[in-house]
């Protein structure tokens, strides 16, 4: 987990799913905290989908692929990029794994950024491949 801090606020993110997990401004939280007996997440990324697949299962040039609902990002670790006085990069990138749910090379990364008493999160994707790369991406707070 990486902690961001300003004397205004304090954010905690987590590597797994690139997930903010605490908001935290004058003593208080202002974030979900996960309560398991009613929805277990804080605020996970969705992608490359947002939503499901009609059952699952969807085709590329002729070849299936399984994909759960919003996608894999959420349920994988991201990598750590850097961190600055402000700022949280943490990436994800296509692996072999990945090509077997999803053909499209690509860079998923997430960008946190304290200014204030306002918490930025960027989500920018990067084809690293030729041919086009259709996806759907999204915040489910």
């Amino acid at each position: 987990m990486q902690t961001l801090t300003n004397g205004i606020l304090t954010v905690n993110v987590k590597e797994h799913g690139a997930e903010l997990s605490s908001i935290i401004k004058n003593g208080t939280e202002y974030l979900w905290q996960a309560d398991p007996a009613f929805w277990g997440r804080h605020s996970p990324v969705l992608f490359p989908i947002v939503g499901s697949v009609w059952e699952g299962r969807y085709r590329v040039a002729g070849k299936e692929y399984s994909l759960g609902q919003h996608g894999f990002a959420r349920l994988m670790e991201h990598d750590f990029v850097e961190q600055s006085a402000d700022t949280i990069v943490l990436e994800l990138c296509s692996s072999p794994e990945l090509l077997e749910k999803f053909p499209y090379e690509f860079r998923l990364v997430s960008t946190f950024t304290l200014e204030n008493d306002t918490l930025h999160h960027t989500l920018t994707v990067e084809n690293l491949d030729e041919k086009k790369l259709p996806f759907g991406i999204g915040y489910h707070p």
